[in-house]
């Protein structure tokens, strides 16, 4: 018999991959926020009177990796670009993830012993774990930990608190992204998610109570870098990576990621039609893949979502095409080759996303060379088909939305607003759940499939596994690699059969 506890409020249609637009216009004149790429691997000594002399201050630091933010006047980077201890600068990109609406509790009675909601809603899992047969042998161990770089996780949730291990570490700055959220206090133990996003992801990694993960005994911890507006600059993301990379886990998930121009980013003012030329991202890339590589010489593997953009992200014209499409409206133009990133650097696991027939999902990004393995992060088909022909009503009626969405958990909150509509605070409800969609919900599960690798075997490094996530993902399509899926579906099954 069904147990239903839930109600629908409503069907998040895309959840995922954020993606950044220049800092430099979300700023006063006056002073921007700028990233800072020093040429030492790591920060000088004299770090602070280097900025100050080109004119900035640091107001936040990534030492190990030679990274810092700064606030400045608009003139810092051809400053700064200049200077011999300085490898590349330019503003700040701010990310901002989806919103996230969740399928709150009508009652809190959960049954954390049956995993009920596992053989309701979980067909993604079970695609993953042959319905939830490996559990036997391959759940995972707290001898192996997943870091989960995101939203933060519901510390109250039933389901993502038994493999949760001490360490969490919030990343969020006094006043969040905006500068006005009360609720954002800077205290590093603050990791409860106000957004959903991380504890979805958190759930399809390692849930373990009404739902379950792919590992449902996987040890995890919360690098929280998004707030309840689901904002964050790059370098809070830089110090997650390293954080996490220096906390010993053994795998870092990205459902995260966004475009960076390595060619030139120009804008042209709405109001005076004056035309600035921004500089490229190139500051932000190179610190990214700085922390990619700091992670993997400790040990860390990290996978990232591939996209939900239907771009074909082999091609770095494509991108910047698609940059253009996005942003061209607001003011901005991209020239030259451009990239998404953390997908695009080498030594990290790029995920796509697949539907519950296998197919490619309608929005996920691709690209031969691009694109690693793949994974269920469902798909919106159907809601698309109804939608178009006007039945979207009985789409929600017959919850078709259970068939094609990624289900997992998430927390019920309430945002308190200013009168600019800006989140100044929040007040938690409760548990809840919710279907989502995106390479996002794809990512965590190829993370928890790489964590049961680790926990296999003993000495497994992040290049090791990197390979035999590959060598043994399950060919959906053409036999061998292809653009869409890579090298296939990555099964548990398929890793250790």
């Amino acid at each position: 018999m069904k147990k239903y506890l839930f109600k629908l409020l409503c069907v998040v249609l895309i959840v995922g991959l954020a993606m950044p637009a220049a800092a430099a216009t979300q700023q006063s004149e006056e002073e921007i926020l700028f990233t800072v790429v020093f040429k030492g691997q790591s920060s000088p000594k004299n770090a602070e009177k280097v900025i100050s002399d080109l004119g900035g201050e640091i107001v936040y630091s990534v030492p190990e990796i030679g990274v810092v933010q700064v606030k400045a006047p608009a003139n810092f980077a051809k400053k700064a670009i200049g200077s011999s201890a300085v490898s590349a600068a330019n503003p700040s990109l701010l990310f901002q993830l989806p919103e996230v609406k969740s399928i709150p509790l009508e009652s809190n009675e959960i049954n954390t012993e049956e995993a009920y909601l596992f053989d309701e809603f979980q067909w993604d899992i079970k695609r993953l774990t042959n319905n939830g047969a490996t559990f036997a042998e391959h759940s995972g161990s707290h001898d192996v930990v997943v870091g989960v770089i995101d939203s933060g996780i519901d510390l109250n949730h039933p389901d993502v608190l038994t493999n949760l291990l001490p360490g969490s570490k919030n990343f969020v700055p006094p006043g969040g992204v905006y500068g006005v959220d009360g609720s954002e206090t800077g205290d590093v133990n603050d990791v409860q998610d106000r957004n959903g996003h991380g504890t979805h992801v958190a759930g399809s990694i390692a849930g373990n109570g009404a739902m379950l993960g792919v590992a449902p005994n996987v040890g995890h911890k919360a690098y929280r870098v998004f707030g309840a507006e689901g904002g964050a600059y790059s370098a809070w993301i830089m110090a997650a990576i390293v954080a996490a990379a220096n906390d010993g886990v053994e795998v870092i998930n990205m459902s995260l990621g966004g475009i960076y121009a390595k060619g030139q980013i120009f804008y042209t003012d709405p109001e005076t039609g004056e035309r600035v030329r921004l500089g490229s991202d190139i500051a932000e890339y190179v610190a990214y893949t700085r922390a990619a590589k700091y992670a993997e010489s400790k040990g860390a593997l990290i996978v990232a979502a591939a996209g939900n953009d239907a771009v074909d992200a082999s091609s770095p014209k494509n991108v910047t095409d698609f940059a253009n499409s996005q942003y061209g409206t607001l003011g901005y133009e991209f020239k030259g080759a451009s990239v998404f990133a953390p997908a695009s650097i080498p030594n990290v696991v790029t995920v796509a996303s697949t539907g519950p027939k296998d197919e490619l999902a309608l929005y996920s990004n691709y690209g031969a060379g691009f694109i690693d393995v793949a994974a269920p992060g469902g798909n919106y088909e159907m809601y698309m088909q109804y939608l178009t022909e006007g039945n979207f009503n009985e789409y929600l009626k017959e919850r078709l939305f259970e068939k094609e969405f990624a289900f997992s958990s998430v927390p019920d909150v309430k945002y308190i607003l200013n009168d600019k509509e800006q989140v100044i605070g929040y007040e938690y409800v409760s548990p809840s759940y919710a279907w989502n969609v995106g390479t996002s919900m794809a990512a965590p599960k190829v993370a928890a499939v790489a964590a049961l690798l680790f926990d296999e075997y003993e000495g497994m490094t992040p290049n090791k596994a990197k390979v035999l996530l590959k060598q043994n993902a399950e060919d959906i399509d053409k036999t061998g690699t292809d653009k869409e899926f890579g090298h296939g579906l990555s099964t548990v099954y398929s890793l250790f059969e």
